[in-house]
């Protein structure tokens, strides 16, 4: 996101002009309130994902909407663009397939031609930052940084239509080891490391993904990983548009890729945004998709949909429907989780279903219950899960409210809303926000809970 100095008069404008409040011009394009305020005050610029739902709803322009040095400073990659395709060369040059090294050292004679001075910029930080990390002490979320940037940088070096210095083969075998170190960086709370890295990796997958060859699948399947990846960064920002187009892009390349699992996740994902907008129609279509493709997908995802439907079925307060799902989730979900092919790239774990009973019982004014559930997350989770642990944190507090617990939910607010500013999740933060209005509605002349009110300040 790039601050802006000036308030976006344009955008206000053609609002006002329509008689849209906030809240309606949300729900045109598909973010949250705080986000579309924070465009009209100047202070966030959507993504390009976004920025076409922005026009779409308002039937205009990026420039007439106050937008014109987005695109004057990005451009969206076209299929016509040179980048999006495969060398002539590449494709017609059969090399054997290439089996995982024991480490990365081949892709050195191809980054030997290149100084500092020729890399494309942006990417002169990025070499900074891997000198650097050989200078010192390096945590393990700092080494995994290391190891996906180091790719991401070769791939850098093929922007502006610049033939890649590596073969398609070699492109499909960085990827297939390092996107699973990004999965685990994203756990770790590697938020900021990503949101440089991924681009890189969806561009290079995505020119080997579209057009026919014997490297479509696989580039599909990977891409799909990204995809999936992006969507949960950009559900941090509560950029719901953006969110929503990375999922419909996983649900593509799942497509192409011809693969039941990768279909399933990316439409958990969606159904995963509908519960964060409280859209249960939208939620149950994705569940109810998912649902019809379970007879062929693994144990672990046919056990989440099971468990998504019993909590959405909870959000119309249909209790026997959700005990029921609850009881086919429990059934499927499998001992051993992360044995599960599907893992790699869902990280769905028994914390996971324990989470999703939490919220059940929640709908279903079960306090108690709800209470255990996140308690047994509590837990499974280790400490330095940061992700998991913020929103553990959230639904703890607004347990804690419902079960008339003020001290409690006091401290595990606090709590919340400092690990969500540490990690970046402006989720996180709303959602520990909404919670806090809850406990003024309840405890409003308490000094304990008057006193949250710097939290948000």
């Amino acid at each position: 996101m790039v601050p802006r100095s000036t308030p976006n008069h344009k955008l206000e404008a053609e609002r006002l002009k329509r008689r849209w409040s906030v809240e309606v011009a949300t729900k045109k394009i598909g973010v949250s309130v705080n986000t579309f305020n924070r465009w009209e005050r100047g202070l966030q610029l959507p993504q390009l994902e976004t920025l076409d739902l922005l026009c779409k709803a308002f039937d205009m322009s990026p420039e007439e909407l106050g937008f014109e040095h987005i695109i004057a400073n990005k451009r969206r990659v076209r299929k016509s663009d040179p980048a999006h395709e495969i060398p002539e060369a590449h494709l017609s040059h059969e090399q054997p397939s290439l089996v995982a090294p024991k480490s990365i050292g081949f892709v050195q004679p191809y980054i030997q031609d290149f100084t500092i001075r020729q890399v494309p910029g942006g990417t002169n930080e990025r070499l900074s930052g891997i000198q650097e990390l050989g200078q010192g002490t390096t945590t393990r979320r700092q080494a995994m940084a290391l190891l996906v940037n180091t790719s991401s940088t070769v791939f850098d070096m093929a922007q502006g239509g610049a033939k890649s210095p590596l073969y398609p083969d070699e492109i499909l075998l960085l990827s297939a080891v390092n996107i699973p170190l990004c999965w685990q960086l994203y756990y770790e709370g590697g938020f900021v490391e990503l949101r440089s890295i991924l681009p890189s990796y969806i561009q290079q997958l995505t020119v080997l993904a579209l057009p026919p060859s014997r490297y479509q699948k696989q580039a599909a399947y990977l891409a799909s990983q990204v995809h999936q990846l992006s969507y949960l960064l950009a559900l941090q920002n509560q950029d719901f548009g953006t969110s929503l187009n990375h999922t419909q892009e996983a649900l593509h390349y799942a497509h192409i890729a011809e693969d039941t699992n990768l279909q399933i996740a990316s439409l958990a994902r969606k159904a995963y945004i509908y519960f964060c907008l409280h859209r249960n129609g939208q939620k149950l279509q994705a569940y109810e998709e998912a649902f019809r493709l379970c007879n062929t997908c693994s144990p672990l995802l046919r056990g989440y949909i099971y468990a998504g439907l019993a909590e959405t079925y909870a959000s119309y307060q249909d209790e026997a429907r959700a005990h029921e799902f609850l009881q086919l989730a429990h059934k499927h979900y499998p001992d051993r989780p992360e044995e599960d092919p599907t893992y790699i790239y869902t990280h769905f774990r028994w914390p996971t279903f324990y989470n999703l009973a939490g919220q059940i019982h929640l709908h279903l004014k079960q306090p108690e219950e709800a209470w255990k559930s996140f308690m047994t997350v509590d837990r499974l989770v280790p400490e330095c899960e940061e992700p998991y642990r913020v929103e553990l944190m959230v639904y703890q507090a607004a347990t804690a409210v419902e079960l008339g617990d003020m001290e409690q939910g006091c401290d595990l607010l606090i709590a919340a809303v400092q690990s969500a500013r540490n990690l970046g999740s402006e989720l996180r933060y709303n959602e520990a926000y909404k919670v806090y209005i809850h406990m003024q509605t309840r405890w409003r002349n308490e000094a304990r809970v008057q006193a949250l009110e710097e939290l948000f300040s």
